[in-house]
């Protein structure tokens, strides 16, 4: 594997550093890794992707970090893919590298600045919170709503979390936040087949120049749904045929049955469905 060498040679040049939750011959701020978090809604089935950003804060100045992160997605269904994300100053570092270990659901990271130059740029964030990369997360299609959680844990590689100081005389574990990612359910409840025939009021009323009609069958049946003018002639046939039970919508664009715009005023829509019979009154204005 990439690095496995190099990786060994700075574990034993870290070798011998004093494990503390800061550099000891610092007593300011406690350095931190956090891992951001993300809500994604199910998609049933479609891929999704997520960017769950990691933070750094340090007032110490770091040169080296191994940050394994395991994922716990009680459900399934989610998994760290490649195309991790690295910002300033940990992508000018000499490595910064990640793996994935799909088998024990964790992802490998680490990197480190160039020892041998006093140019290098340094993470060191002055107790700011720094987003230093950014690890992709995949939603697989029909993953059910879940809480994911990011925790850090013990590579069998490299060893656990950690942070070391320029120079390579100190390492330590700087503190750790957790990260989650919510995945919502769509939320949208099956409506309930209609009980009662029911026509609504078109909208908008007056309307120019379409308007919309709703309408509710209980049950199978033949339904007709016509346009009137104040004469009573039919003016449009917006419905004729064998419907199942549902909730129906259609639309009238102001045109008679040859597709000629009708002029403004009051027309009247019917609905007829198995014996129910009702008219509303609506009004076209040009």
């Amino acid at each position: 594997m990439k690095g496995i060498g190099i990786v060994a040679a700075l574990i034993l040049l870290f070798a011998g550093g004093i494990f503390a939750q800061q550099d000891p011959r610092d007593p300011g701020l406690q350095d931190s890794i956090i891992v951001g978090s993300a809500i994604a809604i199910d998609s049933s089935d479609q891929y999704q992707f997520r960017m769950i950003p990691i933070y750094a804060v340090t007032d110490d100045s770091v040169a080296f970090y191994n940050c394994p992160i395991r994922w716990i997605a009680p459900m399934g269904g989610v998994s760290i893919g490649v195309g991790t994300q690295y910002f300033p100053p940990v992508n000018q570092w000499v490595e910064h590298f990640d793996s994935i270990i799909t088998a024990e659901n964790y992802i490998r990271q680490f990197g480190w600045a160039d020892l041998d130059s006093l140019n290098t740029p340094l993470l060191i964030t002055n107790s700011l919170r720094l987003n230093t990369w950014t690890i992709r997360v995949i939603i697989a299609p029909y993953t059910p709503g879940q809480l994911v959680e990011f925790d850090t844990c013990y590579d069998n590689l490299n060893g656990p979390l950690l942070f070391g100081i320029w120079g390579g005389a100190t390492e330590f574990v700087p503190a750790f936040q957790k990260g989650f990612l919510s995945i919502e359910p769509l939320g949208v409840d099956e409506p309930s087949m209609p009980t009662e025939y029911l026509l609504s009021q078109n909208y908008p009323n007056p309307f120019n120049p379409t308007t919309t009609i709703e309408f509710s069958l209980p049950s199978r049946g033949q339904v007709t749904l016509e346009v009137f003018n104040l004469l009573g002639q039919r003016v449009r046939v917006l419905a004729d045929g064998l419907f199942e039970p549902g909730r129906y919508t259609v639309t009238w664009d102001g045109a008679d049955e040859r597709g000629n715009p009708v002029s403004s005023g009051a027309y009247f829509y019917r609905l007829n469905a198995a014996g129910f019979d009702q008219m509303k009154r609506m009004v076209l204005l040009k």
